[in-house]
């Protein structure tokens, strides 16, 4: 990590980073796994969940000097520890190693509404996952490129908050105190159960996939029951939902790392990956949608994954850099084409 990079993560945990910074941040973690994993490790996890702090009471030249001290002690902790990679291929199906992205916060910060409650709201960035703990003791796991928005209290009426991208959520039994996930579209309503909620921004659809107990969804005033293995895909553009049965396992990974594709048509493999690695596909080839996909991957670059696929599937691929100054746009565009 250059000096550069170590005083926009200073303004950064200090809650004083510029555009500039958090795009210089998000183009530098992107580069490499490795990256990621010397952020998170400087990144405090507690700090994540503990009350907000008035920015002004922050000194940045501190905040620079706890953050290189971390530096340090990573880099010499990575001289005394070794990681072997174990790359197993059988036929389509890979199994790469289990190596949790740990995750870090992007933004924390103070808003006040109408009614003069405070509120958090938590971004993390694509390609990591961090694990909050809500007032309540309710447990999220937000993924990348995700925003959570919740009071820092919650009242008597409830406990509500708001969802921008794909979150799990363990819900403590309250069943006076309903909990709800609100997102554009969809309300998700429940007091004890676990489930995952995918939102995100640009996506026409919002699935819900229940682990265990039951949550009633509300989809812009069509409602329904759900109960484990349940999985609710809602289509806001033309307002149509569907239901199917599946292993909530393959939805929910991700919050331990993993991405899992069983027998998934390449258009959903595609459009799953950009949504974790912030691409975006153009597939020129219609006849490459109709291939069905199996694999788990383990923590790995988008570059490899593309790899990977080209190898067990017949496809090729370009990739080409994006020039938009939004720092939320998808950094790369790939274009895949058949054999």
């Amino acid at each position: 990590m250059n000096e550069r990079i170590a005083r926009a993560a200073a303004r950064y945990f200090a809650g004083e980073a510029t555009p500039e910074d958090m795009a210089m941040l998000t183009a530098w973690l992107e580069e490499n796994t490795e990256n990621a994993r010397e952020f998170a490790g400087m990144a405090d996890i507690e700090f994540a969940v503990r009350p907000p702090f008035d920015p002004e009471g922050i000194d940045t030249d501190a905040a620079l000097g706890r953050t290189i001290s971390v530096m340090h002690k990573e880099e010499r902790k990575s001289r005394r520890v070794r990681f072997i990679r174990i790359l197993e291929h059988a036929a389509a199906v890979l199994f790469l190693p289990l190596a949790l992205l740990s995750a870090y916060l992007l933004s924390d910060k103070m808003e006040q509404d109408e009614s003069a409650t405070a509120w958090q709201t938590v971004t993390t960035p694509f390609r990591t996952n961090t694990c909050l703990e809500l007032p309540d003791g309710s447990k999220v796991w937000l993924n990348g490129g995700s925003t959570i928005r919740y009071p820092l209290s919650f009242g008597k009426d409830g406990r509500s908050v708001s969802l921008t991208g794909e979150a799990y959520f363990e819900v403590e039994s309250d069943k006076s105190h309903p909990f709800i996930v609100q997102t554009r579209n969809v309300k998700v309503t429940a007091t004890g159960t676990a489930f995952n909620v995918d939102a995100f921004r640009n996506d026409d659809i919002v699935s819900v996939t229940m682990v265990r107990g039951v949550v009633d969804i509300d989809m812009k005033g069509k409602t329904l029951r759900m109960s484990p293995g349940d999985r609710v895909s809602f289509n806001q553009r033309v307002n149509t939902y569907s239901i199917t049965r599946s292993d909530p396992e393959k939805w929910c990974a991700w919050r331990n790392g993993r991405i899992i594709f069983e027998n998934d048509r390449l258009d959903y493999v595609f459009h799953r990956l950009g949504q974790l690695y912030n691409v975006e596909f153009t597939v020129c080839d219609p006849s490459v949608d109709k291939y069905v996909y199996h694999a788990v991957f383990t923590d790995e670059t988008l570059p490899e994954i593309l790899d990977m696929l080209s190898i067990s599937a017949p496809i090729r691929y370009e990739i080409t850099k994006s020039d938009s100054p939004d720092p939320a746009a998808p950094k790369q565009h790939i274009r895949v084409y058949g054999k």
